[in-house]
């Protein structure tokens, strides 16, 4: 009997249909996973995802989200993200956690039906096909820690479901103020909290399969998108190393040739950007911005 996956996308709905074609064809289809949605109520749209989902979690839209933790938690979590201000874990990791902690409280009765979650957001483009998921394991993507550990991807066995997502429960505690990283992002309080429920031993660090896609009529609480995919108008690149990492992983395990049949704008794309990466002169490479 084959292992049941559920794929969970959490925050808003981002990328746009061509990333989510790579979703469907690398991850749900390849891997036989059922998919959920967690987005807030505002993000309700008609579109291929929630087409194809087979769970909608939907959280009322705050227009402050600490009246989510006002309502649900009372210890140290408002301290907590206060340190975080202009580091993203208060602009972004505020909702990013209470998503977390939503799916936590509500939804871990149909999360113990599977044998393995994938935890991941909407605009994640996939370039190679998902890693098969491990008994006891935590997967991972390589870099893109900033000082702590990448959150934007994991693929883990759902005995480990409910430690993983109650971070907010890690912030809050009666010990959590003694415990504020050095650089208080989201990273590096993802990082402190699975080292306090001892799942960082679980991690198993894989090569990067995808990249962080946007539109440009996406919006975003923290990093803007500056680069584009050559021979496509609307969709950009958030973070360049992470694109040159995923697209240099598939090119190896696929075969230049093979790969660029089909991603011909990809790799067009990885080549000019590595062509800045190896001269060092980042700053050029505002010129795939789409100004």
């Amino acid at each position: 009997m084959s292992n049941k996956i559920l794929t969970i996308l959490s925050g808003s709905p981002r990328g746009g249909e061509k990333t989510w074609e790579t979703l469907y064809k690398n991850v749900l289809d390849y891997l036989g996973s059922d998919l959920a949605l967690c987005t807030t109520e505002n993000y309700v749209l008609n579109n291929s995802l929630f087409e194809r989902a087979n769970y909608t979690w939907i959280l009322e839209n705050y227009d402050n989200f600490e009246l989510y933790y006002e309502k649900n938690y009372s210890g140290n979590w408002k301290k907590y993200f206060e340190h975080g201000k202009g580091y993203g874990l208060y602009e972004s990791g505020l909702i990013h956690f209470a998503l977390k902690d939503f799916i936590k409280s509500n939804y871990m009765e149909i999360i113990n039906k599977y044998d393995f979650v994938i935890f991941s957001r909407f605009d994640q483009f996939y370039v190679n096909k998902h890693p098969h998921l491990q008994n006891d394991k935590i997967l991972i993507p390589k870099g893109e820690d900033y000082f702590g550990l990448c959150d934007r991807h994991a693929a883990f066995d759902s005995n480990l479901a409910y430690k993983y997502f109650s971070i907010v429960n890690f912030i809050d505690n009666d010990d959590s103020l003694n415990n504020i990283p050095p650089f208080p992002n989201c990273e590096s309080v993802y990082l402190n909290h699975l080292q306090s429920n001892e799942l960082i031993n679980k991690v198993e660090r894989v090569d990067r399969i995808q990249f962080t896609s946007a539109l440009k009529s996406d919006k975003t609480n923290w990093r803007i998108p500056k680069y584009k995919i050559f021979f496509n108008k609307n969709l950009m690149i958030k973070y360049p190393d992470e694109f040159i990492d995923g697209t240099k992983n598939a090119i190896k395990n696929k075969g230049f040739f093979k790969f660029i049949k089909y991603n011909f704008s990809i790799v067009l794309t990885y080549f000019y950007m590595r062509i800045w990466q190896v001269f060092g002169i980042r700053s050029k490479m505002e010129r795939i911005k789409n100004d």
